[in-house]
Protein backbone atom coordinates (compact mmCIF):
# COMPACT_ATOMS: atom_id res chain seq x y z
CA UNK A 1 0.00 0.00 0.00
CA UNK A 2 1.56 3.32 -1.00
CA UNK A 3 1.70 6.31 1.35
CA UNK A 4 -1.28 8.07 -0.26
CA UNK A 5 -3.44 4.97 0.20
CA UNK A 6 -2.21 4.67 3.79
CA UNK A 7 -3.08 8.29 4.47
CA UNK A 8 -6.54 7.83 2.93
CA UNK A 9 -7.11 4.77 5.14
CA UNK A 10 -5.99 6.65 8.26
CA UNK A 11 -8.25 9.58 7.40
CA UNK A 12 -11.15 7.17 6.76
CA UNK A 13 -10.71 5.71 10.23
CA UNK A 14 -10.50 9.13 11.85
CA UNK A 15 -13.57 10.28 9.94
CA UNK A 16 -15.47 7.19 11.13
CA UNK A 17 -14.90 8.14 14.79
CA UNK A 18 -15.02 11.92 14.41
CA UNK A 19 -17.99 12.26 16.76
CA UNK A 20 -16.58 9.97 19.47
CA UNK A 21 -14.39 12.11 21.74
CA UNK A 22 -12.89 9.10 23.57
CA UNK A 23 -11.81 7.38 20.36
CA UNK A 24 -10.39 10.62 18.98
CA UNK A 25 -8.48 11.13 22.23
CA UNK A 26 -6.98 7.63 21.93
CA UNK A 27 -5.86 8.36 18.38
CA UNK A 28 -4.42 11.72 19.41
CA UNK A 29 -2.48 10.22 22.31
CA UNK A 30 -1.10 7.47 20.08
CA UNK A 31 0.02 9.97 17.44
CA UNK A 32 1.60 12.25 20.01
CA UNK A 33 3.51 9.41 21.64
CA UNK A 34 4.58 7.34 18.65
CA UNK A 35 4.21 9.22 15.39
CA UNK A 36 4.32 12.99 15.51
CA UNK A 37 7.69 14.37 14.62
CA UNK A 38 9.02 17.22 16.64
CA UNK A 39 10.14 20.34 14.89
CA UNK A 40 13.93 20.51 15.07
CA UNK A 41 15.17 23.22 17.41
CA UNK A 42 17.81 25.56 15.96
CA UNK A 43 19.47 25.91 19.35
CA UNK A 44 20.24 22.20 19.54
CA UNK A 45 22.82 22.13 16.76
CA UNK A 46 25.04 24.27 14.60
CA UNK A 47 26.88 23.26 11.47
CA UNK A 48 29.95 24.93 9.99
CA UNK A 49 29.10 27.65 7.45
CA UNK A 50 30.38 25.58 4.50
CA UNK A 51 27.26 23.44 4.98
CA UNK A 52 24.83 26.35 4.39
CA UNK A 53 24.48 25.99 0.60
CA UNK A 54 24.42 22.21 0.85
CA UNK A 55 21.63 22.27 3.44
CA UNK A 56 19.52 24.57 1.23
CA UNK A 57 20.16 22.36 -1.79
CA UNK A 58 19.26 19.15 0.04
CA UNK A 59 16.10 20.73 1.51
CA UNK A 60 14.96 21.67 -2.00
CA UNK A 61 15.80 18.22 -3.33
CA UNK A 62 13.93 16.26 -0.67
CA UNK A 63 10.98 18.59 -1.18
CA UNK A 64 11.06 17.54 -4.84
CA UNK A 65 11.02 13.84 -3.89
CA UNK A 66 14.72 13.08 -4.25
CA UNK A 67 16.77 10.95 -1.89
CA UNK A 68 20.04 12.74 -1.14
CA UNK A 69 23.31 11.19 -0.15
CA UNK A 70 25.90 13.50 1.42
CA UNK A 71 29.57 12.73 1.79
CA UNK A 72 30.37 14.61 5.03
CA UNK A 73 34.09 14.56 4.28
CA UNK A 74 33.96 16.11 0.79
CA UNK A 75 30.48 17.72 1.03
CA UNK A 76 29.62 16.04 -2.26
CA UNK A 77 25.92 15.32 -2.82
CA UNK A 78 24.31 12.64 -4.94
CA UNK A 79 20.55 12.78 -5.58
CA UNK A 80 18.33 9.96 -6.77
CA UNK A 81 14.57 9.99 -7.46
CA UNK A 82 12.73 8.16 -4.67
CA UNK A 83 10.95 5.96 -7.23
CA UNK A 84 14.28 4.51 -8.40
CA UNK A 85 14.99 3.29 -4.90
CA UNK A 86 11.45 2.18 -3.97
CA UNK A 87 10.68 0.27 -7.17
CA UNK A 88 13.57 0.34 -9.67
CA UNK A 89 11.84 -1.93 -12.18
CA UNK A 90 8.64 0.15 -12.27
CA UNK A 91 10.65 3.38 -12.51
CA UNK A 92 12.64 1.99 -15.43
CA UNK A 93 9.45 0.96 -17.25
CA UNK A 94 7.95 4.44 -16.77
CA UNK A 95 11.03 6.60 -17.37
CA UNK A 96 13.48 4.38 -19.22
CA UNK A 97 16.01 5.25 -16.51
CA UNK A 98 17.79 2.38 -14.81
CA UNK A 99 19.49 2.76 -11.45
CA UNK A 100 22.29 0.55 -12.76
CA UNK A 101 23.05 3.04 -15.54
CA UNK A 102 23.49 6.00 -13.21
CA UNK A 103 27.14 5.35 -12.25
CA UNK A 104 26.46 6.25 -8.64
CA UNK A 105 29.37 7.29 -6.43
CA UNK A 106 27.73 7.20 -3.00
CA UNK A 107 28.02 3.40 -2.53
CA UNK A 108 31.80 3.82 -2.59
CA UNK A 109 31.92 6.66 -0.05
CA UNK A 110 33.40 5.56 3.25
CA UNK A 111 31.03 7.87 5.14
CA UNK A 112 27.65 9.04 3.91
CA UNK A 113 24.45 10.50 5.23
CA UNK A 114 21.14 9.59 3.59
CA UNK A 115 18.36 12.18 3.69
CA UNK A 116 15.03 10.96 2.36
CA UNK A 117 11.95 12.95 1.36
CA UNK A 118 9.41 13.42 4.10
CA UNK A 119 6.60 10.95 4.58
CA UNK A 120 3.14 12.38 3.92
CA UNK A 121 2.29 12.51 7.63
CA UNK A 122 5.44 14.61 8.20
CA UNK A 123 4.47 17.03 5.42
CA UNK A 124 0.97 17.18 6.88
CA UNK A 125 2.44 18.12 10.26
CA UNK A 126 4.36 21.00 8.68
CA UNK A 127 1.14 22.29 7.13
CA UNK A 128 -0.59 22.10 10.51
CA UNK A 129 2.24 23.99 12.18
CA UNK A 130 2.09 26.68 9.50
CA UNK A 131 -1.65 27.09 9.96
CA UNK A 132 -1.09 27.59 13.70
CA UNK A 133 1.24 30.54 12.97
CA UNK A 134 -1.30 32.49 10.92
CA UNK A 135 -2.78 35.61 12.45
CA UNK A 136 -5.44 35.84 9.71
CA UNK A 137 -8.26 33.95 11.42
CA UNK A 138 -10.34 33.53 8.25
CA UNK A 139 -7.48 31.93 6.33
CA UNK A 140 -6.43 29.88 9.35
CA UNK A 141 -9.97 28.44 9.59
CA UNK A 142 -10.13 27.78 5.85
CA UNK A 143 -6.82 25.93 5.88
CA UNK A 144 -7.75 24.00 9.03
CA UNK A 145 -10.96 22.88 7.33
CA UNK A 146 -8.96 21.89 4.24
CA UNK A 147 -6.66 19.75 6.39
CA UNK A 148 -9.69 17.97 7.85
CA UNK A 149 -11.23 17.23 4.46
CA UNK A 150 -10.71 14.62 1.78
CA UNK A 151 -7.57 15.32 -0.26
CA UNK A 152 -6.12 17.71 2.31
CA UNK A 153 -2.88 18.31 0.39
CA UNK A 154 -4.64 19.42 -2.79
CA UNK A 155 -7.13 21.61 -0.93
CA UNK A 156 -4.41 23.21 1.19
CA UNK A 157 -2.38 23.93 -1.94
CA UNK A 158 -5.37 25.44 -3.76
CA UNK A 159 -6.18 27.76 -0.87
CA UNK A 160 -2.62 28.83 -0.11
CA UNK A 161 -1.74 29.36 -3.78
CA UNK A 162 -4.63 31.82 -4.07
CA UNK A 163 -3.80 33.76 -0.94
CA UNK A 164 -1.37 36.55 -0.10
CA UNK A 165 0.36 34.08 2.26
CA UNK A 166 1.72 31.82 -0.49
CA UNK A 167 5.30 33.00 -0.10
CA UNK A 168 5.02 32.82 3.69
CA UNK A 169 4.09 29.14 3.30
CA UNK A 170 7.05 28.44 1.03
CA UNK A 171 9.42 30.22 3.41
CA UNK A 172 8.01 28.40 6.43
CA UNK A 173 8.27 24.99 4.76
CA UNK A 174 11.75 25.70 3.42
CA UNK A 175 13.00 26.84 6.82
CA UNK A 176 11.52 23.76 8.45
CA UNK A 177 13.09 21.47 5.85
CA UNK A 178 16.49 23.11 6.29
CA UNK A 179 16.33 22.58 10.06
CA UNK A 180 15.26 18.99 9.44
CA UNK A 181 18.23 18.40 7.10
CA UNK A 182 20.63 19.94 9.64
CA UNK A 183 19.22 17.65 12.31
CA UNK A 184 19.85 14.57 10.17
CA UNK A 185 23.32 15.68 9.05
CA UNK A 186 24.32 16.26 12.68
CA UNK A 187 23.16 12.70 13.40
Amino acid sequence: MNSNNQLDEILRIIHAVKDDKRELQKILEFLQEYVIIEEPDDDEFTLPTQYDKIIKSIAGSIDAGLVCFLNPETLEIEEIPQCLIDDPEEAEMQTGLSINELELKYPEWEKRVCIEPLESYESFKIMEKFVQTLSNEKLRNKLSDALQSKKPFAKFKQIIDNSPYRQDWFDFKNNWLQRYVKYIVMG
